[in-house]
């Protein structure tokens, strides 16, 4: 339980601090290609494949707009893949190569603070990204290519920073596991990318073996509840209750074991 309220302690926001610090000096770098790429996707996928279904897809049993679908999809999207890469390759590289972990554990900090820094500064990064999205979709919006419930987009905020703390913690677990950077590939590929097709972002899931194993894709459950805030879905409640216990597992679950794995990794106990 210590390690989990670790979060509260000032500790934990000096790493978050100096995560920023460091990010603002190179805003410009790391900036534009994770905001960027959703809005690629979303144009690709909303005006090139959209073209190509002008009559809409079914959702919630009514016809809306493909792009309309795949807006709030790609906020979903956007959250779990910056989240999980800033987890992965940010802090391995923190972990490995910059020896940033070594430096902050000659301090005051303890290494649960490490690991809560990682996955609140993941959180951090990834809603202010999410955040850009969403005035990107606002100006969409406004250009007449959206039909959205944007007065809503203020209440996607919070699930969002929540739910990238949680796919964070999934992310370090990983990081604390592969032996070289070169492995990360292994979950991007096994885990992440999997989840990521099987979660509603891009297409609805008719087939009764991917509406299954969506059931427990905390992804899944975010990319409808979104949708269903900015699209007044009818299930919009359910699925952010399940999502909401899924992230509670995760993050009582897993940040624990990345304490206990870490802890061998890097100090050696």
């Amino acid at each position: 339980m210590r390690g989990l309220t670790a979060a509260l302690e000032w500790q934990s926001r000096a790493v978050v601090g100096r995560h920023l610090r460091v990010y603002l000096k190179n805003w410009y770098t790391s900036f534009l290609p994770p905001v960027l790429e959703p809005i690629t996707l979303l144009l690709a996928f909303g005006l090139g494949l959209g073209a190509y279904m002008s009559s809409g897809i079914e959702w919630n049993g009514r016809l809306i707009g493909y792009i309309d679908f795949v807006a709030p999809g790609m906020l979903a999207y956007a959250t779990f893949i910056t989240s999980i890469f800033q987890s992965l390759f940010g802090a391995f590289i923190r972990m490995r190569f910059q020896r940033t972990w070594e430096g902050q554990l000659t301090t005051q900090i303890e290494l649960k603070h490490v690991v809560w820094g990682e996955i609140l500064w993941a959180g951090l990064l990834t809603t202010s990204y999410v955040a850009m999205v969403g005035l990107v979709l606002s100006a969409c919006q406004a250009l007449g290519m959206l039909h959205l419930q944007l007065q809503n987009l203020p209440l996607v905020i919070p699930i969002v920073f929540v739910s990238a703390c949680g796919f964070s913690a999934l992310g370090l677990c990983f990081t604390a596991l592969v032996p070289t950077i070169d492995h990360l590939n292994l979950p991007i590929f096994l885990v992440v990318l999997p989840a990521a097709f099987v979660s509603a972002t891009y297409f609805p899931l008719g087939h009764p073996v991917l509406a299954a194993i969506s059931t427990v894709n905390p992804l899944y459950h975010l990319a409808e509840g979104v949708r269903g805030l900015l699209l007044h879905g009818d299930r919009t409640g359910q699925h952010l209750a399940l999502l909401a216990a899924l992230l509670a597992a995760m993050l009582l679950g897993l940040v624990p074991l990345d304490m206990r794995l870490l802890r061998k990794r890097v100090l050696g106990d």
